[in-house]
């Protein structure tokens, strides 16, 4: 039988209410919605972390945090004892490829390893100019890291003082002087409207490289839905709240250390534009679909579209991600789409989890041992039956010491915590392993966690607390490693520290 070729589509930051089958889905995405057709739908799906790293590193080994090591509590690179689904592929002849919009699914953290080539992104803010080319990467065309880090420092000499002050609090300044430069020097030129824009085209020209013959591995992540969020809207709409959006503050760092809580308009002023983001999601999802059905290799595709973690609007006072394990920031969509498609939707009915997807892959690809030495499952399998075992979870902090002292004790209290969360059936804990409390929800009738049900219910939910506590005495007191320079220094390029 012939092997399919294997998309992996990371959506960053997308949580499962906002999305397609979700409780308050955008309209619109049309792209989607076909995948959905065509697919095994999974809403009962959970990310391991609250953010990218370890989130993205048990996707790609098929294991736990505490199993690979790579979480705040642990170390932030991914060493070689784990290896990666693409790894695992590339010995079995598949020609693979990596492309992030993120800038930490690169080698810095060891997040590419097995990759024949590999992009990834520079800034979040670098969102114009990039053209068709990728700015940094490994194995194939691309400009050079220290090129593309000259990109960011030329920007940055573009702008003003005041502009430049504002622009971590304030991105929309960012976004309107980049426009306004850019026209200035290029008025030829319009601008690509999406992060990354080197992303698709780079794709479409490997596809069309690699033999016919040959099955290709393709791992994508799309950053549209990560913060900072930037208007659609122009001054010509006069429909628009374009100015409103434009001077929307989005300094999570301010509201870690105090300076800024975000009103309830704010709150919403934010879901407002992180929704708009999920229709440019939409449409790129449609050229990458448009880019394997150009190499003639749409039908043998197995899809899987998920997100690496959601995001938070001021429920539970959170805001964006790495904040705890309530379900705004865990739930994540995830389908998959087997080779072909097939006909009419359904959801599953056990529990699924970003550990299952290289089992999943691999077994497509006819790697059944390579499967087995995995805990997760064959998602297939949860599509008629309850998960065997439950699903699990954790937060693991703070990620940098320098957060820990710009925020205040109660902020602190609030998110520099060790959190393991666990799922079966309807249940959910939330155990802190160092004070020993648990909360305890039924997700399925409260969706919010609004309902403590610990104390009135603990006997119902002990078995799955003591699981959780097992997990929690292999993260506490584990060794936590020092972060290297290199590693750092990325992660504060990305706002993480």
């Amino acid at each position: 039988m012939e092997r399919p070729n294997i998309l992996v589509i990371v959506l960053d930051c997308v949580r499962a209410s906002d999305f397609p089958g979700g409780a308050d889905t955008v309209p619109g995405m049309t792209h989607v919605e076909r995948l959905r057709r065509e697919s095994w739908e999974f809403r009962k799906a959970s990310s391991v972390a609250h953010w990218t790293v370890p989130a993205h590193a048990s996707l790609f080994t098929g294991l736990y945090p505490w199993q690979h090591g790579v979480h705040a509590k642990g170390r932030l690179a991914l060493d070689s004892s784990s290896p990666q689904l693409a790894q695992r592929l590339q010995g079995a002849g598949y020609r693979t490829l990596s492309l992030s919009a993120n800038g930490l699914i690169s080698p810095t953290l060891g997040l590419t390893s097995g990759s024949d080539q590999a992009a990834w992104g520079v800034s979040l803010f670098n969102r114009f100019g990039e053209g068709e080319q990728p700015p940094q990467g490994s194995g194939g065309p691309a400009r050079t890291a220290a090129v593309a880090e000259n990109l960011v420092r030329e920007r940055m000499k573009e702008l003003s003082v005041w502009a430049g002050v504002y622009l971590a609090r304030y991105p929309g300044f960012w976004d309107l002087s980049t426009k306004v430069v850019h026209r200035v020097r290029h008025p030829e030129v319009q601008l690509p409207p999406r992060l990354a824009p080197w992303l698709e085209p780079t794709l479409g020209r490997w596809l069309q490289e690699v033999p016919a013959s040959q099955p290709a591995y393709c791992f994508i992540n799309l950053l549209d839905a990560h913060e900072p969020y930037l208007s659609s809207s122009s001054p010509e709409d006069p429909e628009s709240s374009w100015w409103k959006y434009q001077r929307t503050r989005q300094d999570r760092r301010g509201w870690v250390s105090g300076d800024w809580n975000p009103a309830a308009k704010e709150f919403s002023r934010l879901h407002r534009l992180y929704r708009e983001s999920l229709g440019l999601l939409d449409r790129r999802i449609g050229r990458i679909i448009q880019a394997f059905e150009d190499a003639g290799r749409w039908e043998n595709t197995l899809v899987v579209l998920t997100s690496d973690h959601g995001q938070a609007f001021g429920e539970h006072g959170a805001l964006f991600h790495i904040n705890g394990i309530d379900e705004p920031e865990l739930r994540v969509p995830l389908l998959v789409r087997p080779p072909g498609g097939r006909n009419g939707t359904g959801s599953s009915v056990g529990w699924a989890s970003l550990i299952d997807i290289a089992p999943t892959c691999l077994r497509m690809a006819g790697l059944d041992d390579e499967a087995a030495s995995l805990p997760g499952c064959d998602l297939r399998s949860l599509f008629e039956a309850p998960r065997p075992t439950p699903v699990f979870s954790m937060n693991d902090g703070l990620v940098h010491a320098s957060d820990a002292v710009r925020a205040p004790s109660a902020r602190r209290d609030q998110l520099d915590r060790l959190l393991v969360g666990a799922y079966v059936d309807d249940q959910k804990v939330i155990l802190d392993p160092v004070s020993g409390q648990v909360r305890a929800f039924n997700v399925e009738r409260d969706p919010g966690e609004a309902h403590d049900l610990w104390e009135s219910q603990q006997a119902d939910f002990a078995s799955l607390s003591d699981l959780a506590a097992e997990i929690g005495r292999q993260l506490v007191g584990g060794p936590q490693r020092p972060l290297e320079s290199d590693v750092e220094d990325r992660l504060q390029s990305w706002g993480y520290i």
